[in-house]
């Protein structure tokens, strides 16, 4: 696996899923090993779905101090 300087489909899709929009520049911040967490991830459940939700707003707010970006307002 590369070095995921960019953001992979299967984790826009799951960005989608949850209702999450993150930035390129959040992604950036992400350690390698945050951002393959993110990749492997499940998300394919209800459950799955929010533990990913969770998961990444804790991430975005360790690294940015601010929440994680609501799609839609959700």
């Amino acid at each position: 696996m590369d070095d995921l300087e960019l953001m992979p489909r299967r984790v826009r899709d799951k960005l989608d899923r949850v209702g999450i929009k993150l930035h390129l520049r959040e992604w950036a911040l992400l350690t390698l090993d945050e951002r393959r967490q993110l990749v492997d991830a499940p998300c394919g459940t209800a459950d799955e779905a929010a533990r990913y939700a969770a998961e990444l707003d804790a991430l975005v707010r360790r690294h940015t101090g601010r929440a994680a970006e609501r799609l839609g307002g959700r």
